[in-house]
């Protein structure tokens, strides 16, 4: 796959704030196809229409091509209900999806909706072949579904532009009490971004403290969910303007509004202090406060979602308090009175900037996270070791999985006695091991992927059973560095095999006289087999079809084990849990035309 299947669905500026800002960082460094949903506010009729018109692009896209398909999910439920469709319609049509979640209260999102909800963003979540988030403490949102920690990647933030050398320097406060001491807000105003806060400590300082004192607010006044003191925007606008005047603060206090970049440019440059007591309920990680870095600005702000990831209290800036002005105003008299103290947390936040938060390293992270998912799997093998995990929740998840259990294990019951020496060829993540295991089997394990010998290894330390499990692929490069065995089991593996004839004269070779061996193939009499090629060209889907060599009738393949030597004793077709073996079994067709695969019990003579 090249560069161009990659496919970016996001929301470009305006609104500005820090996912559409970084959303476009991305846009412009990569020149690949790009769907973009409204970010308008308070015009719903224009959203659903550009929305469904996206919906209707991205189907045209992904029926005449598979794509890696980046998105930026939200944390709300009417973002939810636009997120579903994207990521569900990504996976019908056979394409990978990667989502990235910019803020830090996913999980408080989850478990604020009702149970049926809940079930929805798990299997949204369990769809995506990659979820990013910001910092390693913001994986811990996703708690609520194990299944999920395999699929997180952490892309920090970044600046959205590059600073040329010569527009950085590391700050020092100013000398002279004629010279102002200037801070910024650089945030939309929203009470929990915590702007009033930094308005009333902008009042402390000039009017207690006596400091000349020059602060900029910077961004658009919005009214949120979360908003305690105001329950309107007029109310919140009125408010600000009013304290600006009623505490003589017209010489200190600027409200720029929305800026543009260089006019934010400026001021970072000008400014010493950089505040943001944020207790927004969606914050995650604040581009603002690594521009702030990235300016040498002293950074203030709160112990908050993945703020604590970016910023060492008092080394690469200061924590404060949510709704403490007099804090503020404080910490920040405290380092006016001790310049070598501010200059020391202004050069270690430029130094963290340059360590973490480059736009070349944000963007360098990120497109090679997207990358990464466009190059396939070589073989059979590396499929099944990149999704290891989820196979081995698929005993506990999937009613397929469970049949293959109950089917296999009823045949073990019959034919397998304790004490008997097993292989279990291509065991996977070891179910049917530890079942022998438990059975007081002597088990020996095979499996060609590292990872799945990892799992195995795993469950049976967990359960303290005595399981040899082995790395190796079929066919096997040299068969005596295995014992003889009693029975061999090897459940969907030949069918991945090109020469799987050459593993069967091998497993004759590995039993003992009357040894058994209890071996599945997809069964080419099955209806939905003779489909299944085409369901695959149109959808992708099921993606280990792509690695499928041999698909054989029952008949066909009792004869040629037949051929080396195995006599049929038993053989049973499985699955029948979709609804389409299930509709077709209940208007009276056969298992045979049914069911998807079929075991044989063969006995060696």
């Amino acid at each position: 796959m090249i560069k161009k299947n990659i496919l970016l669905i996001g929301i470009l500026p305006p609104p500005i704030n820090g996912q559409t800002i970084a959303f476009q960082a991305l846009v412009d460094e990569m020149d690949v196809d790009t769907l973009t949903l409204s970010g308008k506010r308070n015009a719903t009729f224009s959203k659903i229409l550009i929305y469904f018109g996206l919906l209707f692009r991205l189907i045209f896209k992904l029926v005449l091509r598979k794509y890696v398909v980046y998105h930026t999910i939200s944390q709300s439920k009417e973002g939810f209900m636009r997120d579903f469709p994207i990521v569900f319609l990504s996976k019908f049509l056979g394409s990978k999806i990667i989502v990235h979640i910019h803020g830090g209260n996913y999980d408080g999102f989850y478990y604020n909706q009702k149970s049926y909800i809940q079930q929805r963003i798990r299997q949204m979540l369990v769809q995506t072949d990659s979820i990013i988030v910001l910092s390693e403490s913001m994986k811990k949102m996703f708690d609520f579904e194990p299944e999920l920690f395999s699929k997180i990647s952490v892309v920090k933030n970044g600046l959205p532009w590059n600073i040329d050398i010569y527009e950085r320097k590391f700050k020092q406060l100013p000398i002279k009490n004629d010279l102002p001491i200037k801070i910024i807000f650089l945030s939309n105003l929203i009470e929990s971004k915590g702007y009033l806060d930094v308005l009333e400590a902008t009042s402390i300082l000039v009017n207690e403290y006596g400091y000349n004192i020059k602060t900029d607010f910077c961004g658009e006044f919005i009214q949120y969910d979360d908003a305690q003191r105001f329950s309107t925007l007029s109310e919140a606008k009125h408010y600000f303007h009013e304290f600006v005047v009623k505490n003589n603060l017209k010489n200190y206090i600027n409200y720029h509004g929305i800026i543009g970049l260089e006019k934010k440019k400026e001021l970072l440059k000008e400014a010493h202090f950089f505040v943001l007591p944020t207790n927004y309920i969606n914050e995650g990680q604040p581009i603002s406060i690594i521009e702030a870095m990235a300016y040498s600005c002293v950074v203030l702000t709160t112990d908050y979602r993945g703020i604590p990831d970016m910023i060492n209290t008092y080394q690469s800036g200061i924590y404060v308090k949510y709704n403490n002005p007099k804090e503020i105003a404080f910490k920040i008299q405290n380092l006016i009175q001790h310049p070598s103290e501010y200059q020391k947390i202004s050069k270690n936040g430029y130094q963290n900037y340059l360590k973490n938060y480059t736009k070349d390293i944000h963007l360098k992270t990120l497109v090679n996270e997207i990358k990464s998912h466009t190059l396939k799997s070589k073989n059979a093998i590396d499929f099944h070791s990149d999704t290891a995990v989820e196979f081995d929740g698929k005993y506990v998840q999937s009613s397929q999985f469970q049949q293959r259990y109950e089917v296999w294990t009823k045949l073990f019951e019959q034919y397998i006695k304790s004490e008997m020496k097993v292989m279990d060829a291509g065991c996977g993540s070891g179910i049917f091991s530890i079942y022998l295991s438990l059975k007081k089997c002597i088990v020996v394990g095979v499996d060609g992927s590292e990872k799945m010998i990892e799992l195995c290894k795993k469950h049976s330390l967990a359960k303290k059973l005595a399981i040899s499990f082995q790395q190796a692929i079929l066919p096997f490069e040299n068969i005596d560095n295995f014992d003889k065995q009693d029975v061999i089991l090897c459940s969907s593996v030949l069918e991945y095999i090109t020469d799987y004839e050459i593993v069967i004269q091998q497993f004759k070779e590995l039993l003992n006289l009357n040894g058994m061996l209890i071996i599945s193939m997809p069964n080419s009499d099955s209806w939905y087999r003779k489909i299944e090629k085409y369901i695959f060209k149109l959808t992708g889907k099921p993606p280990y079809y792509q690695y499928i060599q041999h698909i054989l009738t029952e008949k066909d393949f009792s004869k040629q084990l037949k051929y080396y030597g195995f006599e049929l004793q038993e053989f049973t077709y499985y699955p029948n849990t979709t609804l389409f073996s299930r509709f077709l079994k209940l208007v009276g067709v056969s298992e045979k035309h049914t069911n998807t695969m079929f075991v044989g019990v063969y006995k060696l003579i």
